[in-house]
Order: structure tokens, then sequence, then C-alpha cells
């Protein structure tokens, strides 16, 4: 194979943005994937006829003048069949004993805010002005929990206005940036959608258009190192023997196996490798997919969350396995008006499932099926207490774990998010795509925001730098 511009370290959704950016100005790119698949976090995987998606549940700021718009139009995913959730209510939350229901448009949302809770005029609209800041320097030094607390008083409101973020984010009272949440909420106030279909649509997008601009992704294609020679990276060296030039690389595996790949460096230096292995990362989800019998449940067009607990925060399932709260999301049926699959997902931390690393995929203990099954009870209890009899309405199930994520796409500890992100440590909250080998980059979800609007504002961010390094040479 000839040498390339570019080579794009892993599919999931910021390596494939940065290889079509790269592909649209003329570069020539080629994209390597350990897996047989692409896509990672966004691909789909296949139970008989129906498809589960892994990470694509909905997506937020897709109006046009949205916040992801213009992103998502250059890159040609706005062709996709994006169905907008329902106005008056794309997240019915249930907590507290009762139950509270977002409407999409910022305006729209905080009046409903204000008839539920008509004590907290002033601070809710503080936190409509908070939705629109753009002093994302003051955001990222501004601890998430001690600035909430200081405009609403309401304990039961601060819960309300925090749980859709507790499967987007982690919601840890002692490090998360103000700016982590704020850009993890507003977009889906704007406007909030699904995808009437599976998570491949969007990465099928994504490759036809590298191919159709001259670049490549090649699956199977695991990348074990990078050579380097004259203080520059050379080559990615595969599992099966394969080897693969190029100008520039980037990766969007996490930062420490980013590090891990290159070995022994003159440039990058030993500090910055503990900075990047050392970084805490961010809990793990736990997903509960369903399979329902024809007919039996009528399509809800948004997404349930449901609390055991009024406290939603610092909920993650530990050893006690007690599950404190889990998100609901229907896939838009390809026929009629009925639900066939749902997802229920709820954050989960690494300590549960670390004495289980090293074990295989569909070849577990027995003590770790037994942990899912009663993490996945304790899950369907709390969809029935606002979908009553949904367990006799199930046909098959199916669950994965952190320790399935950490598998898949070699995430440490099988983090949802990437780095856990510290109000305290601005250095840590916005990571430079940038490495200590001038043409080795990085991009993904750790760098700077979670989720596809946070992945796709960063891949440009990485795109940038890639640019700024080619004119200074």
């Amino acid at each position: 194979m000839t040498k390339s511009d570019i080579i794009i370290i892993g599919s999931g959704l910021g390596g494939l943005e940065v290889a079509l950016m790269m592909a649209k100005e003329g570069r020539k790119v080629l994209v390597l994937e350990r897996q047989h698949q692409a896509g990672g976090c966004m691909q789909s995987y296949r139970r008989g006829r129906l498809n589960f998606d892994t990470g694509l549940h909905y997506v937020g700021g897709l109006e046009e003048g949205g916040q992801l718009y213009d992103a998502f139009e250059s890159l040609g995913l706005m062709t996709l069949p994006w169905k907008q959730m329902d106005a008056d209510c794309f997240e019915e939350i249930h907590i507290g004993g009762r139950t509270f229901r977002w409407p999409q448009g910022k305006k729209r949302f905080i009046n409903a805010m204000k008839s539920y809770f008509p004590d907290e005029e002033k601070g809710l609209d503080l936190y409509g002005e908070l939705l629109d800041c753009t002093d994302e320097l003051w955001m990222q030094k501004t601890n998430a929990w001690e600035y909430l607390t200081s405009i609403i008083s309401d304990p039961l409101l601060l819960q309300v206005l925090s749980a859709p973020a507790t499967c987007k984010m982690e919601l840890r009272k002692e490090t998360l940036p103000l700016f982590t949440y704020v850009h993890g909420i507003a977009p889906f106030i704007e406007s909030s959608w699904r995808l009437a279909g599976d998570g491949n649509m969007l990465v099928s997008c994504l490759v036809e258009q590298i191919r159709a601009y001259g670049g490549e992704v090649l699956t199977d294609k695991d990348v074990v190192s990078l050579k380097e020679e004259d203080g520059r990276i050379v080559q990615a060296l595969c599992a099966d023997g394969t080897s693969y030039e190029a100008d520039f690389f980037v990766s969007n595996a996490h930062p420490a196996v980013t590090c891990s790949l290159v070995g022994e460096s003159a440039l990058m230096k030993k500090v910055f490798r503990r900075r990047m292995g050392m970084q805490p990362n961010t809990f793990g989800i736990f997903t509960l997919h369903l399979q329902l019998r024809s007919g039996s449940l009528p399509y809800f067009n948004h997404n349930k969350l449901v609390f055991a607990e009024p406290d939603c925060w610092d909920m993650a399932v530990d050893k006690s396995l007690a599950v404190k709260g889990i998100m609901m999301s229907a896939r838009i049926p390809e026929k009629g008006g009925n639900v066939v699959n749902i997802d229920i997902l709820t954050p989960m931390l690494w300590e549960v499932v670390e004495e289980y690393d090293g074990t295989k995929l569909f070849h577990r203990p027995k003590a770790y099926k037994e942990m899912k099954a009663r993490v996945a009870e304790q899950c369907l209890a709390l969809a029935e207490t606002v979908i009553p009899g949904l367990g006799e309405m199930i046909l098959k199930t199916w669950s994965s774990t952190p320790l399935t994520y950490k598998d898949y796409n070699l995430t440490p500890e099988g983090s949802a998010f990437g780095f856990r992100k510290d109000f305290s440590n601005p250095m840590m909250t916005i990571v430079s795509p940038k490495t200590q080998i001038p043409n080795l980059f990085m991009t993904g979800q750790s760098l700077m925001l979670h989720g596809l609007h946070g992945v796709t504002m960063t891949a440009a961010y990485t795109c940038q730098e890639i640019n700024q390094n080619t004119i200074s040479e």
C-alpha cells in the first residue's frame, strides 16, 4: 500500500470524523480498526432479527442553527433519517415520588420548570442564562455541584435539573466542571433527536464518504505499536504483521492506550506518559437490552428516567450492586406503532467487574453472570414502576458491563466517557490533541467533551491542530 498523508487509529466517531474532514481537504487518509466492524461505540450489534445500539440513543442540537447542525451538515450526516423527539416531553423524569416532563426549547423548558417549582423563579432564570453561557474558561474552573446549589434552593429541583445527565457524564459532586455539565445538557434542551434506524447507519454514512473522497477504512487491523524515527512516527505496525506509513498519525484510542503504542521515545517524556496513564477515568455503563413481544407496548418518543431515591449524583452501581436509577430509551419502530426493543442504562463502577478482568467474552465465570442477573433484575424492577407489566412483555434480554466496553474498545476500566474531568485541574478539563511527538495527534471524548456533540467538536479541534502543524512545517 502506498504511503498515506494521515493514518487514523480507531474508527470510533471521532476517528471517522477526522478522517472525513481531512479527506475532504484532499488528504490521503487511512483508518485502521482493530475490530471486524467499524464504528466503536457508535456501531450496533445484531441478535436474531434485531439490531441493538451500544452508544447511540439520542442526539441534541440538530435543529437548523442548533449547536450540532452545521457540523453534521458538513459531514453529510443530516441526510440520515433523524426524527425529533416529542416537543412537549423528550425526557420524562420520575424522582422523589413525582413526574417531571422536559419540553424542548430553552424558554419552554424554563417555563415548565417554573410551573413545577414556582418559588424558584429567580434561580431558574439564572439557570437559563447558564445554558447560553459563553464564558467557557470560567465554567472550566467552576464546580458544577457548588454552582448549581448556589442558585437553586429546592433540593428536588436540583436533582430534576441533573437527572438526564446521569448517562451523559459522570455526575460526581467533588469534581464535575460546570463546563462539562452545561455542554452535556444545553444541546438536548435546544432539540433532541433519534435516528430512525441503528447506529451503523451513521457509521456507514461516514465510511462511504471517506472512500468517496479517496480514503480507506480497513478493519481487522489491530495496531500494536507505532514506530518512531528521528523524532517522528513513521509506521503503524499491526498484529497481523502488516505495517502502514504516513506523514501524520491520529489516535482515536484512549490517551493512555495511545502512549502505550509508542514504546520508548526520545520525545514523549515519562511525565506526559504518567499523566495520561494515571488520570482517573469516569465510570462505565451497565446496559440491559430488551426484546419485547410484538404489539405489547406502544412506542414512546421520549426517554424515561427513574430513580429509586431523590438523588442522582454519585449514584453509580458499586459492589453492593444497588441500582439507584435508570434511563430507558426505545428504538423507533420500523413498522407500526409498538416498541420492539428497549435499552435500559445505569452507571456502574469498574470495581464491580474488576475481579473478572482477563476472562474472555462469552466465557465469563458463573459469578459474573450472577452479578449481571442481579443488576438486571433491579433495573427491570425500577422500569416496571413506570411501565407496569414490562417483565411479561419480554421475549429475550442481553446485557453488557464496563468489562464488555474494556474488552471491545480497550478503554481503561471500561470507562464510558474517558478521562474524569476535574474543575480543580483545568489542564485535564481540556486536553490538547497534540502529543510531544510533532506528527502524532489524539482525538476522542477524553480530550474535551463527551457524547456525539463533544466528540464532533474535538474532531474539528484535532484537524485544526494538524493543519497548524502542516503550515508551520
